[in-house]
């Protein structure tokens, strides 16, 4: 197995590329129920800036994802409202995540109060600058908040966890 992408032939790299194109154009899904369709509008993605953008703004854009009473627990600290999330992704270093595993499931009517909900696991490996990688596990609740013109998929909870085993 080929880690770093330094060791990769020129076809792993095209094939890398391939596959991790995609659209920074705004993109919908679809949600059947019975016979009626309904087309929902996906938050479109962050546009990236390039290396000229604050770590703050980046903080701040990344709380749009959020409710606004949302909570994220990241290694069991609670971190509450689009103010304090910010906060707290202002202070996190630049890292890169791998996803290994994604999993969305719906959550039944009863226990949201009616409210579309999908909850998503995933986990993968994520090294942050200056630290060694980490294995991690992730869940969170998706909401979809309906108005007027359009369907937007909120974060109502975040629950974030390291997954390293203690060494002795």
């Amino acid at each position: 197995m080929k880690k770093f992408r330094s060791e990769w032939s020129q076809g792993d790299r095209e094939r890398h590329q391939r596959r991790n194109d995609f659209s920074e154009e705004p993109h919908t899904s679809y949600l059947w129920r019975g016979n009626q369709g309904r087309e929902d509008v996906v938050t479109p993605p962050l546009q990236e800036k390039g290396n000229s953008e604050s770590p703050m703004a980046m903080a701040v854009a990344l709380t749009r994802l959020y409710l606004d009473k949302a909570t994220l627990i990241w290694n069991g600290n609670v971190v509450t409202g689009l103010e304090a999330l910010a906060n707290f992704f202002d202070m996190l270093p630049s890292s890169e995540f791998q996803v290994n595993m994604l999993d969305c499931q719906p959550v039944h009517e009863q226990a949201t109060q009616a409210q579309t909900t999908v909850l998503v696991v995933t986990s993968g490996t994520v090294k942050f600058d200056g630290n060694k990688q980490h294995y991690f596990n992730q869940n969170f609740l998706l909401t979809a908040q309906t108005t007027a013109n359009n369907t937007v998929w909120k974060i109502a909870s975040d629950c974030f966890r390291f997954q390293d085993w203690a060494t002795i």
